[in-house]
C-alpha cells in the first residue's frame, strides 16, 4: 500500500543538488540515455533525442528510496504536487516550442512490457506520432516498482546539440514548488542541523525543514507477565 496522499510527490537528491535549484531557479530534466535502465532508451525514433525527463515518487515514505538514492547518509527529500509540477514546467516547455506529458509510469511483467513496446514501435512505423512515442517512457519492468515513479517528459524539437547531452533546464520558482524539505533520518544531528540552517538563512525558505522520523524510535510496548 502507498503511504502517499493523491497528488503528492517526493524526490531525493544530494544536498548540493537541492541548493541548486534553489540558487539557479532551474529544474534539470535529463535525457533517458543517462539513466540506468537500458530500457528507457530500447526504442528508437525521429524524435528519441529530443526527449527529456525528470522522475519523481509517489511514495512519501520509502526506506528503499532512503538507502538508494542518499547512499552516504547526506540527502533532502523535497516534496511538491502533481499540481504545482505541471504549473512550473509548463510556461518552460511552451517557450522552447516543446510538448509536456505528466503521468505515473506504468509497472508490467517482461513479456508485457515487450508487447507494448512492439505495439508501439509498429504504430510508429505506420505514422509518426511524438506523443505516441512518449508512452514508451511511462513504462517500466516490475523490477524498478519500488519507485513508484511519475515522471515528467518533455519533446523539444529544437534542442541543440549541448542540450542533448547534458539536459535541459526550465526555470522555476522553487520557493513557489517546494512544499516542504526533509534531511536524511540517519544524517548527524550536526551535519543535519547545518542542512536545515543553510535552507533557512541562506535561501530563506520558508516552508518546513526538519529531519526525517523513519527511524525515530518509538515508546516500548510492554506485556506483563500475569
Amino acid at each position: 500500500m502507498s503511504s502517499s496522499s493523491a497528488g503528492r510527490l517526493y524526490r531525493i537528491l544530494r544536498f548540493d543538488q537541492a541548493v541548486q535549484i534553489f540558487e539557479s531557479e532551474e529544474l534539470h530534466l535529463a535525457h533517458p540515455s543517462t539513466w540506468e535502465d537500458p530500457y528507457e532508451v530500447r526504442l528508437q525514433h525521429e524524435a528519441s533525442n529530443k526527449l527529456f525527463g525528470q522522475c519523481w515518487c509517489t511514495r512519501g515514505v520509502s526506506d528503499a528510496m532512503w538507502r538508494i538514492y542518499s547512499p552516504n547518509h547526506l540527502g533532502v527529500r523535497i516534496s511538491t504536487s502533481t499540481r504545482k509540477l505541471k504549473a512550473a514546467l509548463a510556461a518552460g516547455t511552451k517557450s522552447m516550442g516543446g510538448i509536456l506529458r505528466l503521468g505515473n509510469v506504468d509497472y508490467k511483467n517482461q513479456h508485457d512490457i515487450n508487447l507494448e513496446m512492439r505495439a508501439i514501435q509498429s504504430e510508429l512505423q505506420v505514422k509518426f506520432s511524438t506523443d505516441r512515442a512518449m508512452d514508451a517512457l511511462f513504462l517500466k519492468r516490475e523490477a524498478f516498482d519500488h519507485e513508484a515513479e511519475y515522471r515528467a517528459v518533455i519533446h523539444v524539437p529544437n534542442a541543440s546539440e549541448e542540450e542533448i547531452r547534458d539536459g535541459v533546464k526550465i526555470k522555476v520558482n522553487p520557493h513557489k514548488l517546494i512544499d516542504n524539505i526533509l534531511l536524511d533520518p540517519r544524517a548527524p544531528k550536526e551535519l543535519a542541523a547545518a542542512f536545515a540552517f543553510y535552507f533557512v538563512e541562506k535561501l530563506q525558505y520558508k516552508q518546513r525543514v526538519a529531519p526525517s522520523v523513519l527511524y525515530k524510535s518509538q515508546t516500548p510496548l510492554m506485556v506483563e507477565a500475569e
